[in-house]
């Protein structure tokens, strides 16, 4: 619940689409925050009061700064399956890897004047990637207010709806521990602790 300490503010969400990502919506509109989901196709989530969607590509800077002006900060589940990208990036042969989804993220959201992000992958997945190292680099030396997060989007199964009642479930339940992550989550957008650092969350 929104207390009177708490201004209600906007967070844009790539990943949306995930378990991860219906787990965040959840607790952003409990907190009665303003969430924009940037997704392919505007048919594939249900309408809300406080959610709105937006097209976006989170590998072309132009449109990450179109797609996320206005917000007070983004939050980025990297691994989702459905994170948003233009429909012919992969015939033109475009990157879409971590180093770009970063570079695009720092440069559209530094041209769109949003300061803060918080960027989740499953990090250990990618330790064996040429440019984890790369990605790592670029946004440590950045003035951004990024948060990198550990954590696993959890696949697509579970809606909004999952989340939306959880009381009585027992703690090992995978919609408890998602809605504890996202928790954490918007703990962090709230009251930021961990600038330019990593954190951790896992089952």
């Amino acid at each position: 619940m929104l207390n009177a300490e708490t201004p209600r503010l906007k967070f844009a969400l790539y990943g949306a689409h995930s378990s991860l990502g219906n787990a965040v919506l959840c607790e952003l509109l409990s907190r009665q925050h303003e969430a924009v989901a940037l997704i392919n196709d505007f048919n594939s989530m249900t309408a809300r009061p406080g959610l709105r969607t937006k097209a976006g590509d989170l590998f072309d800077p132009t449109s990450v700064s179109r797609s996320v002006a206005g917000m007070h900060g983004v939050i980025c589940l990297f691994d989702s399956p459905s994170v948003p990208t233009a429909p012919d990036a992969s015939v033109v042969g475009r990157p879409q890897d971590l180093y770009q989804a970063v570079s695009s993220l720092l440069s559209g959201m530094t041209d769109a004047g949003v300061q803060r992000l918080l960027l989740v992958a499953d990090f250990n997945a990618h330790a064996e990637e040429s440019e984890l190292a790369a990605a790592r680099q670029l946004i440590a030396s950045h003035p951004l207010k990024w948060t990198l997060v550990d954590a696993s989007t959890a696949g697509e199964d579970l809606s909004i709806e999952d989340f939306s009642d959880i009381d009585g479930l027992p703690s090992n339940d995978p919609r408890v521990q998602l809605r504890r992550i996202a928790a954490g989550l918007v703990d962090e957008l709230e009251r930021p602790q961990h600038l330019h650092q990593q954190i951790q969350f896992h089952f």
